[in-house]
């Protein structure tokens, strides 16, 4: 749900069709559409999510709504944060109903094929391309009861109050492989891998935020993993190549309406 420039889901949920397992499987046409290939029924448990995408901004995402919310609401509400420009405090009220009505559980975007696993519990969900206009959500459910946890990783990328990234890892550099990304705070969070010049700092990312230098690497690697509410964690697979990556989160602050990294969420890290 990057809502730094968002549209809306627009259209009604669509069912997927019947299947089982523990592997959602998810393909994105050039246009953005999502259809669900496996996984309309999963068991409860260690959900392995596949992507499979041909569409540019790639950011399939999968969640739930609570609180009698409805896909119209989130409409309006993904508008209001997407504005933050025009009305950051539209924004901040937006951002605060999706934590009070919503739970996403993240998303992989890149073009190609890409995978995650996270737990997921009995109930009702949704995989979307949120930022897409129009876009439809395609339903699946989860069946069953679960003590499962997440395989282990032995680096990390934590999201934590006040609006910060930690970034644990061997050396303190982050390696291809299994990777948990968590977020411990109170806010919803993504974590965005872009690829910078070599040499980059984080003041550097400040200051490009404050009108200077743009560091990103043109061409370069972008991983993106998506929107996850507090207390939500899975691990994905470092695919990109190595080297020097800003990790930004773009989503809204629920006390002001400016994107978390306009705010200073940011941090640059290294891929070996």
């Amino acid at each position: 749900m990057a809502v730094v420039a968002v549209g809306m889901l627009g259209l009604a949920a669509t069912p997927a069709s019947a299947s089982s397992g523990d592997t959602l499987r998810v393909s994105q046409d050039a246009a953005g559409q999502v259809t669900i290939q496996q996984g309309s029924t999963l068991r409860a448990g260690l959900v392995s999510v596949d992507v499979t995408s041909a569409y540019a901004a790639a950011d399939p995402e999968t969640f739930q709504l609570r609180n009698g919310a409805t896909l119209s609401q989130m409409d309006v509400r993904i508008a209001e944060a997407g504005n933050w420009q025009v009305d950051a405090t539209k924004a901040a009220e937006a951002m605060q109903w999706f934590v009070r009505n919503t739970t996403f559980y993240g998303g992989l975007s890149a073009v190609g094929q890409v995978s995650y696993k996270t737990v997921l519990k009995d109930g009702s969900y949704y995989a979307a391309q949120v930022n897409n206009p129009s876009a439809t959500a395609r339903t699946f459910r989860v069946v069953g009861k679960t003590q499962a946890t997440l395989p282990a990783a032995n680096q990390s990328i934590t999201m934590k109050e006040p609006d910060r990234f930690v970034v644990a890892g061997p050396g303190g550099k982050l390696r291809r492989g299994p990777l948990r990304v968590s977020n411990d705070s109170g806010e919803l969070h993504f974590a965005q891998l872009v690829q910078v010049q070599p040499g980059t700092t984080d003041a550097d990312i400040t200051a490009w935020f404050a009108g200077g230098a743009n560091p990103t690497l043109t061409g370069g690697a972008v991983l993106n993993f998506g929107t996850q509410t507090p207390g939500r964690a899975a691990v994905v697979d470092v695919t990109v190549p190595s080297g020097t990556y800003a990790l930004l989160d773009y989503i809204p602050d629920t006390t002001s309406g400016m994107p978390h990294a306009f705010g200073g969420m940011h941090a640059v890290v290294t891929v070996a």
